[in-house]
């Protein structure tokens, strides 16, 4: 790699590289990343390294592909780069930011971004948004703060963001806690440090056939059956009723995912939730976890499948396994 090449942008989808029109006809992203890298100023693009590492939506990823996209990131590292900005589609940008948090193990920031708008609509939040991550990603003040996520003048750490509002140009926003930082003009503020799960490194693959269900009114028993008579699983989330709760008729298929050494976690399915004893009627957190239901705490559903699938590929179980769900 050439010496000046210090900072990655590495283009994974979503509709930063979208054409407006061509999306309503249903073909193709429109845009490369070095088409994306020309929207930056001259003495920001002649120290970035370009990759074109996707053109996918955000429905079409998963663990496996996020995995793959790590892999990618750690090895830009490996050569030099001193700091990442990852451009993807935001669907899915929450959950993929947090799996990279839970395997990164270098002090180098790697900051998440997209659009909201495609980048030839008027009112498109491409450019700013791909700027003010650039800016961010050279701040010698975010190296160790793990993956971020930069969104309208804030950044966000990964193991906090939730997409909020889907159709705004600020979409994210992380419950009860804020914003990591703010850039303001051409300065990156920092707010505060936020704190970090454990990281684990390359030699981890996370489990691949976890699989996530939420309880509804009345809800869910034929999901939850038919994952129990099915193909292995590797693990499975329960999202709760409000502190943890689930319908009785899911406790005969949870019984069985138990018998096969199924690991399970419930979590709630409120957006600031948690797990807690207070019941013990059937089907309650309490109940659960005396049959041997591992606790998800206050991780948000998603964030349990994703930390339940590293823990599964780093080789915990038991109390090990227990404690790396709860860690904050």
């Amino acid at each position: 790699m050439p010496q000046r090449d210090k900072i990655a942008l590495v283009a994974a989808g979503g509709s930063m590289g979208m054409i407006f029109s061509e999306r309503q006809e249903g073909h193709a992203p429109g845009l490369s990343a070095e088409d994306i890298a020309r929207w930056l100023p001259e003495e920001i693009r002649r120290d970035i390294l370009v990759v074109d590492w996707s053109h996918q939506p955000s429905s079409h990823f998963s663990i496996r592909m996020t995995t793959d996209l790590v892999e990618v990131l750690k090895k830009l590292v490996v050569d030099g780069v001193q700091g990442i900005v990852v451009t993807c589609g935001t669907d899915v940008l929450e959950e993929m930011a947090y799996l990279t948090d839970l395997l990164w193990t270098y002090p180098q920031p790697v900051i998440f971004t997209g659009a909201m708008r495609p980048s030839d609509l008027v009112g498109s939040d491409a450019m700013i948004n791909l700027h003010q991550s650039l800016l961010a990603v050279r701040c010698e003040a975010v190296w160790g703060l793990g993956v971020l996520a930069c969104f309208q003048d804030q950044l966000f750490a990964a193991s906090e963001i939730t997409e909020e509002i889907p159709h705004r140009r600020d979409p994210f926003a992380a419950p009860g806690l804020g914003p990591v930082g703010e850039i303001r003009y051409d300065r990156i503020v920092l707010v505060r440090r936020p704190k970090r799960p454990t990281s684990f490194g390359s030699a981890v693959t996370p489990a691949r056939e976890v699989e996530l269900v939420t309880a509804a009114l009345g809800g869910g028993e034929r999901l939850i059956a038919a994952l129990a008579q099915g193909a292995p699983l590797d693990g499975l989330v329960l999202a709760g009723f409000g502190l943890g709760n689930v319908p009785p008729a899911w406790l005969p298929h949870i019984k069985t995912l138990l018998k096969n050494n199924v690991p399970l976690v419930v979590t709630s399915r409120c957006p600031q939730g948690t797990v807690d004893t207070l019941y013990g009627f059937e089907g309650s957190a309490r109940r659960l976890l005396e049959f041997g239901v591992f606790s998800g705490g206050s991780r948000r559903p998603v964030q349990a499948r994703l930390r339940l699938s590293v823990g599964l590929g780093a080789g915990l179980q038991g109390d090990d396994l227990r404690k790396y769900l709860l860690e904050t």
